[in-house]
């Protein structure tokens, strides 16, 4: 080959030869796999913490309608079943704050809240509702399986439906410092203080009447309930009042995932009646 050959081809030969000792060089730093052994699977996305009743399923369970209102009255009967995830119905619970199983209702605006208890015959659970205007609506079973840590979060289940016809949409009110149930002031020790998304939040109400401090009673094995609808989702969060209530004063422990308003019915019993107010709290 003539000089002049090998003078054009020069160039080819140093980047061949770069790119062979490139390769050479990772195929030697990357660790060698053992012989025989499959690959490593690709990681599984992380699972969520807990439900929220926007799905009818979750973790392998499943809630499967039987009856559902289909239009406005009173005592409208209301039926499903829990499927387990081995296809069959789940007949098994574990009792949670006195309860095998707990069902919530509220409308699309966050309206109409309902707190309800089932009962449980066969493999269905049924119980009877008031719907008194139309909208579209949403069912949540909040249960605990049988043989599952009760100080988890339990799983919780959503149904929807819709009552057609004319609706009178109740506007969402202002955050706001009180509220007041039957007689009973209650009165957020924070005033409108805006919670923070993601992290661990206590929310603090007191109880007062004309008579002073009211002696607040356990409720449902609690001293308070405390049901949180995010506005724009309607994901529900549950939550209970310590066990002490000094001064007729409820502290709740929560934690909102998103940013947005915040619906909270507040449950409390007071010489053996159950009362409930509603606040507005806004999560930045």
């Amino acid at each position: 080959m003539t000089v002049g050959k090998w003078r054009r081809l020069l160039p080819y030969l140093v980047l061949i030869t770069a790119g062979a000792i490139t390769i050479g060089y990772v195929l030697n730093e990357l660790p060698a796999a053992p012989s025989g052994a499959a690959p490593a699977p690709s990681p599984s996305p992380t699972p969520f913490m807990h439900s929220d009743g926007l799905s009818d399923s979750h973790d392998g369970y499943l809630i499967q309608p039987v009856t559902m209102p289909a239009k406005r009255g009173t005592a409208i009967p209301v039926a499903f079943r829990i499927i387990g995830p081995d296809g069959l119905p789940l007949r098994d619970y574990e009792t949670i704050q006195t309860k095998q199983l707990h069902l919530y209702l509220v409308r699309d605006d966050a309206s109409g809240y309902r707190h309800l208890h089932p009962e449980f015959a066969d493999d269905t659970w049924s119980t009877k509702v008031d719907v008194t205007d139309g909208g579209s609506y949403r069912f949540y079973a909040e249960f605990v399986p049988r043989g599952k840590d009760t100080l988890g979060h339990p799983t919780v289940l959503g149904l929807p439906f819709l009552i057609t016809g004319d609706t009178r949409l109740a506007p969402l009110p202002a955050p706001a410092p009180t509220a007041t149930a039957d007689g009973f002031t209650l009165t957020r020790l924070d005033g409108v203080t805006h919670l923070r998304a993601g992290r661990g939040e206590l929310l603090r109400f007191q109880v007062s009447s004309a008579a002073g401090p009211p002696v607040l009673e356990p409720h449902l094995g609690a001293m308070a309930h405390l049901s949180a609808f995010e506005v724009r989702t309607l994901g529900l969060t549950h939550a209970h009042a310590a066990a002490e209530a000094p001064d007729a004063t409820l502290a709740f422990h929560v934690e909102f995932a998103n940013r947005g308003e915040q619906r909270l019915y507040l449950e409390f019993k007071v010489a053996g009646q159950v009362h409930r107010t509603a606040f507005t709290v806004f999560v930045t």
